[in-house]
This record gives structure tokens, sequence and C-alpha cells, in this order.
């Protein structure tokens, strides 16, 4: 008896796995998961590389906001279609926003 409910103990866990996992995965859709890098320059209205003084990676709406509080100041970069991560000299997007411009 206590051999048949362990092995049903068992098999249910077993069969429930996968739906547990599919249900952690984090939906691309969900609020936050549109996330760009919002870019700070040193000199108004230049935004060279050798300009830039920060960057975060942040959900696109509070980037963009922030980013209209000082347009001169502060932008929006999208780096996904960027050619330092289609050549893989980034593996993506934020990995460029967070490491390219440091000093």
């Amino acid at each position: 008896m206590r051999n048949t409910l362990t092995a049903i103990a068992l098999t249910t866990m077993l069969l429930a796995a996968p739906a547990l996992a599919e249900s952690s995965k984090a939906n691309p859709n969900a609020p936050g998961q549109d996330r760009t890098c919002l870019v700070t320059t040193g000199t108004a209205g230049s935004w060279n590389d050798s300009d830039i003084v920060a960057t975060k990676w942040l959900p696109r709406k509070a980037a963009e906001a922030q980013a209209a509080k000082d347009p001169t100041k502060l932008r929006v970069f999208d780096y996904s279609n960027d050619p330092l991560v289609l050549n893989k000299t980034y593996a993506s997007a934020e990995e460029l926003c967070n490491k390219h411009f440091v000093k």
C-alpha cells in the first residue's frame, strides 16, 4: 500500500513538472519586459560614444519618461539591431547598454 502511494505521488509530480515549468516562464508581453537603453550625454545634443557618461537598461515606458525630462541630455536607444549586437561583439542590446560605454 505504501509503495503504491509513493508511486502515485511520484507519477503525479512527474506529470505536473512540465506544466509548472511552463507557467514560470516570463511573459514577453508583460509590463516591463520591453526594455531599452536610456543614455545620458555629458555634452548636450551630442550622442557620440565618447560623450556618453551613463546608461541604464530600463523598461521602455520608464526610459521614455525620463528622456522626456531633458531631451538634450537624455535619449532612448534600442540597440537590438546595432551592428555590435548583430556581429556578436555583444550578446544582446542589454549587454551593449551596460558594458560598451564604461570608461
